[in-house]
């Protein structure tokens, strides 16, 4: 079943909950004509996406059903790489697992395209993120169900057990986080400002991806033309996406976003016109929010900061963001730091 809306997710992942519903003995089809979703459809088309309102009804329907909050966790259980279809691939050839989910951040479009993803470093840690995009309802299960499945895929491969750092959560703290806790087998910190998970870079090392340089990248296009070929009404959501991920390299040129998403310059630049924005403001836009949250969230050295967000120097990020926020970066994270 196809979407009509500009969110959607793979179909493959309801048929997932699916079989997760059938272990505990629940019958899925009622839940599933609750959000009018057929299963057989879903069977017929498992590349099709299925809007994200639906996915939302039918989570509240199995919450309901289930009356079991960490539901989601078990969904892990019955996903594989191949539910992701080329990006699973492309996770289990690329040269490692921190690379693999360095891409599955960048691409995280193809599983579901109704949250904002980055991906964030630390010496020590790599964060998937999401933002949650305004007037877009997503069901805490379903970011449950995704972090535990990263969390079995990384194991799978090889990961330690003590793989994660942390996990914050936007949902409500629940009445008990046991079944959080296993699952992650780290702290979980709950009504956070976002949804992230954070892995230790050290842990993904005894990993075993194929590195197979030819087929990852063979892989890697199957994904860039899926993406493409999706409803792009968002472009400005995927060039940022794009822009975050490449900061740490340097300020990224239009061309360069342009050719990773197959597209020329010219056309990048009409349709984000058509949304109403420039390249220039997503980038300005982007480093913005990435340096209000380092600043905010990091202990970060304000040098660390400017080269996150691809300065050639702290004195330029000191201008752009004293231009910004009427105040510098110092001053900035002392107020945002103060107790008082």
């Amino acid at each position: 079943m196809t979407a009509s809306s500009n969110y959607t997710t793979l179909a493959a992942w309801p048929l997932a909950i699916c079989k997760a519903l059938e272990a505990k003995a629940i019958d899925p089809d009622p839940l599933l004509k609750i959000a009018s979703l057929n299963r057989s459809k879903l069977i017929e088309q498992p590349d099709g996406r299925v809007d994200i309102s639906l996915m939302t009804q039918f989570w509240q329907a199995v919450a309901t059903k289930s009356q079991d909050p960490s539901f989601g966790l078990s969904v892990a259980k019955f996903v594989q790489p191949m539910h992701f279809r080329a990006l699973g691939m492309l996770m289990l050839t690329d040269t490692n697992l921190e690379s693999a989910i360095i891409k599955l951040g960048l691409y995280s479009d193809l599983v579901s395209n109704s949250v904002t993803t980055s991906v964030e470093h630390t010496p020590e840690l790599i964060g998937l993120c999401f933002e949650h995009i305004a007037n877009v309802d997503i069901h805490p299960m379903a970011i449950d169900s995704f972090f535990a499945t990263i969390t079995a895929l990384c194991k799978q491969l090889g990961a330690s057990n003590d793989l994660i750092h942390c996990v914050e959560l936007k949902r409500p703290l629940p009445k008990s986080t046991t079944a959080w806790q296993q699952c992650f087998n780290s702290t979980v910190t709950f009504s956070a400002p976002r949804d992230c998970l954070w892995i230790k870079r050290e842990r993904l090392a005894n990993a075993n991806t194929m590195g197979d340089e030819k087929l990852a990248a063979f892989n890697e296009s199957v994904v860039v033309d899926y993406i493409t070929n999706m409803n792009t009404s968002q472009i400005s959501i995927k060039v940022k996406n794009l822009i975050r991920v490449a900061l740490e390299n340097g300020e990224p040129s239009i061309e360069s976003i342009a050719k990773q998403l197959n597209m020329s310059e010219r056309s990048l630049r009409r349709r984000l016109k058509e949304e109403c924005i420039s390249y220039r403001e997503i980038l300005k836009d982007t480093r913005m929010e990435l340096a209000t949250h380092y600043l905010t969230n990091t202990g970060l050295p304000i040098t660390q900061v400017s080269h996150k967000l691809g300065f050639t120097d702290t004195s330029n990020f000191s201008r752009a963001f004293t231009r910004w926020f009427n105040q510098t970066p110092s001053q900035f994270r002392n107020e945002s730091t103060d107790p008082n």
